[in-house]
């Protein structure tokens, strides 16, 4: 079965996240790096968003 998920669209979830946890907004951050984690296929990278992730919950 092919892969349907967009080509990249978990780098645009990462850059998303980056904006606002360093604006503060820790929720949006959080939830924009679990987002990219999901739709990722590399194991290495789902790993470091989702470590990303981890550091912004409270």
């Amino acid at each position: 079965m092919p892969d349907r998920r967009p080509a990249g669209r978990h780098r645009l979830d990462a850059v998303t996240g980056h904006l606002p946890e360093t604006a503060g907004d820790r929720d949006a951050a959080r939830s924009a790096h679990r987002s990219a984690a999901r739709r990722t296929t590399s194991l290495p990278e789902r790993r470091h968003l989702e470590a990303r992730a981890n550091r912004l919950t409270p």
